[in-house]
């Protein structure tokens, strides 16, 4: 009788080791999954948190299509001399949060399509040619002998100095938005000219986005 007590408390301990061992294989193997996988998380979030477009924009621009929709704020279009057509738009931009989850102001994005003469203005496109910037910032070259403190709007708004370029400095309309209720984008030429009569200005531009840059490091880490 006591054999088979024996026998019991013996299987009792190897099925435990059994277990035991078992977990502790299981949890080294989540462990060197992850240690190694933590290296590609990593890299995907820095390139996800690089990017400036939502993701349909990359999409619709790579198939050559038009951007329509409610979230299209303002629209005009140019007819150019060759016949062919630009569509100006104003969207929203990418949503961005801080570190403990809470969404940051929205941004907004101008972008210019081309159509090519006889194309009709439709989804369907196919649009030739694209442009993609921030509509709530701009880009400004100083005259010698000025600083960023020197270019504001009416508005309260106060330009930023652009790390190692000292004759350029970043402007965000934040305040310039506020003051638009209704989001009347095509006052931003108006903005425009009265910047760039500021003694401070040399030129003023939208700041663009390099989207075929940005659709090419999505495409690489994909593919990862």
């Amino acid at each position: 009788m006591s054999n088979i007590t024996e026998y019991a408390e013996m299987g009792q301990r190897d099925r435990w080791l059994i277990f035991m061992l078992g977990a502790l294989i299981g949890a080294g193997l989540l462990w060197t999954i992850k240690t190694q996988s933590e290296p590609a998380r990593t890299e995907k979030h820095r390139v996800r948190d690089s990017l400036n477009l939502p993701g349909m924009m990359y999409d619709f621009a790579v198939t050559q299509k038009g951007f329509y929709g409610h979230y299209v704020l303002f629209e005009s279009v140019e007819t150019i001399p060759d016949g062919s057509k630009v569509r100006t738009i104003v969207t929203g931009g990418r949503r961005h949060y801080n570190a403990e989850g809470t969404e940051l102001p929205q941004e907004y994005l101008l972008i210019t399509e081309t159509y090519a003469a006889g194309t009709p203005l439709a989804e369907a496109g196919p649009v030739t040619h694209y442009t993609f910037a921030f509509a709530d910032r701009l880009t400004i070259q100083l005259r010698m002998g000025y600083s960023a403190a020197d270019v504001t709007t009416d508005f309260g708004d106060v330009a930023t100095p652009v790390a190692d370029r000292p004759d350029l400095v970043t402007l965000k309309l934040t305040k310039w938005i506020k003051s638009h209720q209704a989001k009347d984008w095509s006052k931003l030429n108006e903005l425009f000219k009265g910047l760039s009569k500021k003694p401070a200005v040399q030129s003023v531009e939208l700041t663009l986005i390099d989207w075929q840059s940005e659709a090419e490091l999505i495409k690489q880490n994909s593919t990862k």
